[in-house]
């Protein structure tokens, strides 16, 4: 298909990240600070929270659905031409999407584009990509049932972005992994190069206020060279984390193409992050209850999660868990982690087609001695739930995919508009009013959405 439309991956510099985790987080960093420093770029991340749109994005702004719909029609015919060939099967939704991206950068006339694997890497659509830098952000066990059910097994999927002789970022990485990476590269010829091992934290991280809807901590960097100030709309060590992957890959790319990624684009671009349901605070500021969202989805993210919550309300009462699991990710073992929390559980379900029945998951939850408190058929009901049972002093948290948080999330922002109205835009709402979370006022039905 790519081939039918002129190759316009390879029209664009590219930036290439796989990864368990953190690999959005990433690329958004990449792409803010890209744009910051003056070059126009385009960032293609999965899934999306709201609307489809959010996958394909020109200096950190959506597509318009105009322009969506306009690629579309523009694909279509080869599409059906691929198909009628009969012996590479149907164009998935995801290679669709992913041509989509590649057009519009390149009609865009972008001058880099930042492409995140959709799963796996070695045979994901986004890996016909040859990049000038690959990124492996930490790995660990998700989507076993396709990738492996070990970590070598899966380093290995990811591992699979990395091209002959050109430069591969890797974030912290367990044991195991690294092995299989550093084997990859060497068979390659890629030079390789680990984040923390180019870059140190100098001083911080230090909490400093909230900007939108999240907590800011500041940090500073230090590379050979240069020295990095940061303040980062994201909380948790993992994004600390997240944001020395960048840079090293940020300084990797200067070093390629002969330009110079300073430490004032890198300050602004930071700054200027908005990646939605990464502990994101969506309670109002005098609500005596703390709600997060947050799209934890496998054991390592939820322990992140765990270890955010911990820094961020060190006097929190009890946590009440507002859970929901998605197949193909092993959610009894996501559960396992909220549990050092002794959460209040209310199972439930997202409007998704890969949603899992809650009874299917509270019952395996109780199989692993994790508390479930109640079970509910949809997110609304079961944020009336956490209300009910949630006292003064406590956290609620959904947690347990993206689609529990984006779907958390629109209801929040449904209840309250007028506290975050720069968040309107960016969102789409199901939810036809708004409703008041409480005991005495159930929330609405949740109406079926095709996206």
């Amino acid at each position: 298909m790519l081939a039918r439309l002129n190759n316009p991956e390879r029209a664009t510099p590219t930036i290439h990240i796989a990864g368990s985790k953190g690999k959005g987080s990433t690329a958004a960093m990449i792409a803010s600070v890209l744009t910051a420093a003056g070059l126009r770029t385009g960032l293609f991340t999965s899934p999306h929270l709201h609307r489809i749109t959010e996958r394909i994005r020109i200096d950190m702004a959506d597509v318009s659905p105009d322009r969506f719909v306009a690629l579309v029609d523009e694909l279509w015919p080869d599409i059906l031409a691929v198909e009628r060939l009969g012996d590479v099967g149907k164009v998935s939704v995801f290679e669709m999407l992913t041509a989509m991206a590649f057009v519009e950068f390149r009609d865009a006339e972008a001058q880099v584009q930042v492409i995140e694997v959709g799963l796996g890497g070695r045979l994901d659509a986004t890996n016909l990509v040859t990049p000038d830098v690959a990124v492996i952000t930490p790995i660990s066990l998700d989507h076993t049932a396709v990738l492996g059910d070990t970590v070598p097994k899966i380093a290995y999927e990811k591992a699979g972005i990395i091209k002959p002789g050109v430069p591969v970022v890797v974030s912290r990485q367990a044991p195991a992994a690294r092995v299989v990476i550093d084997q990859a590269a060497a068979e390659r010829g890629s030079p390789i190069t680990y984040a923390h091992d180019r870059l140190r934290l100098a001083s911080g991280p230090v909490y400093a206020g909230v900007s939108g809807t999240f907590p800011l901590q500041r940090f500073t960097l230090e590379s050979p060279l240069s020295e990095y100030e940061i303040e980062l709309p994201l909380p948790g060590d993992h994004q600390v984390d997240n944001a020395t992957t960048a840079v090293a890959a940020l300084e990797t790319f200067a070093e390629r193409r002969d330009f110079a990624i300073g430490p004032e684009p890198v300050s602004r671009g930071m700054a200027a992050v908005r990646w939605p349901a990464r502990t994101e605070v969506l309670s109002a500021p005098d609500d005596p209850v703390q709600i997060i969202v947050d799209g934890a989805h496998n054991s390592s993210s939820a322990a992140a999660l765990v270890s955010t919550l911990a820094t961020l309300f060190p006097l929190a009462r009890r946590t009440v868990l507002v859970y929901a699991g998605s197949g193909g990710h092993d959610f009894a073992a996501t559960a396992r982690e909220f549990a050092s929390l002794d959460p209040q559980v209310v199972v439930t379900r997202t409007r998704h087609p890969k949603a899992v029945d809650p009874h299917t998951v509270a019952d395996a939850l109780r199989r692993d001695n994790v508390t479930v408190t109640a079970v509910t058929s949809d997110v609304a009901s079961a944020l009336n739930e956490a209300r009910l049972i949630a006292s003064p002093g406590d956290v609620i948290v959904a947690a347990g995919s993206l689609f529990v948080a984006a779907e958390a999330r629109e209801i929040l922002l449904s209840i309250a508009p007028e506290l975050y109205p720069d968040l309107r835009g960016d969102m789409m709402t199901p939810y036809e009013s708004p409703v008041l979370i409480s005991a005495d006022k159930p929330g609405p039905d949740v109406r079926q959405d095709a996206g």
